[in-house]
């Protein structure tokens, strides 16, 4: 996939350590770019592999106990509709 350029902010003492790093890691990313993009990768693979694990275990309890977890669903659809909060997509919990 193709590079795009990105502003962020980050805090002054996290960019010195990540330079500190980056600076004494022969092996390591050549630049803070680099490091900053391998941390992403890291952060993304990481929320992949919770994801799957939630769908996992919402497949097996559905698969269980078809009455409670449709209940149990409706109950934090409601309870995430009452404290506002949205989905990923930005639109309102469904």
């Amino acid at each position: 996939m193709a590079k795009k350029k990105l502003t962020i902010t980050i805090d002054g003492g996290k960019v010195e350590a990540i330079e500190g790093l980056v600076s004494s890691t022969p092996a390591g990313p050549g630049s803070v770019s680099a490091w900053i993009e391998d941390a992403v990768k890291a952060k993304l693979e990481q929320a992949e592999r919770a994801q799957r694990a939630v769908d996992w275990l919402a497949a097996r309890a559905q698969a269980e106990h078809p009455g409670q977890w449709e209940q149990a669903l409706a109950a934090v659809r409601a309870a995430d509709e009452r404290h506002g909060f949205t989905t990923g997509e930005g639109r309102r919990a469904a």
